[in-house]
């Protein structure tokens, strides 16, 4: 199992590096990453293939991700976290590549609509992404070209 294990979280390192990125502030990158992975670890013997593994990963990692938040939040001031990330995204500067672009443009989203479209662009199904989320699958269709009309608007022009 232990292999197994480590196979699957060096496949998506990168999609719960970015959910942890979404969720926190950089001094608490590193609790909330471990977080994650410890629950991904407990959890691991109980996923049954009702869905995809990477279904299931984005589920564990979502849903702690907002468990860590609630609990912090109640720690400090949210409007702190808020204005830190606000500095940040001004210090960086100019979009230099598409991942730079991609990346402002997720920032700009909410959290729900952020975290479709990485799953759309991980080429997660609407069922799959309706399943992590809580929501139909046709609200997850709508919420997509909402997002798509959204990134055109900015980036692409008429």
């Amino acid at each position: 199992m232990h292999k197994e294990f480590d196979s699957v979280i060096e496949n998506n390192q990168g999609r719960i590096r970015h959910i942890v990125s979404r969720y926190c502030t950089p001094e608490e990158f590193e609790d909330m990453y471990q977080e994650i992975l410890l629950q991904l670890w407990r959890s691991f013997d109980s996923f049954k293939n009702h869905s995809s593994r990477e279904t299931w990963l984005y589920k564990v990692a979502l849903n702690t991700a907002c468990t860590f938040v609630s609990k912090n939040i109640k720690n400090r001031a949210l409007d702190d976290t808020l204005s830190n990330l606000n500095i940040q995204d001004e210090q960086q500067g100019q979009e230099s590549c598409q991942a730079d672009i991609l990346t402002n443009f997720m920032k700009t989203l909410g959290d729900i609509d952020a975290n479709v479209l990485m799953m759309y662009l991980d080429g997660i199904t609407s069922e799959g992404m309706a399943e992590v989320i809580g929501i139909k699958a046709s609200a997850v269709r709508a919420r997509l070209k909402r997002i798509k009309q959204s990134y055109q608007q900015q980036y692409i022009g008429e």
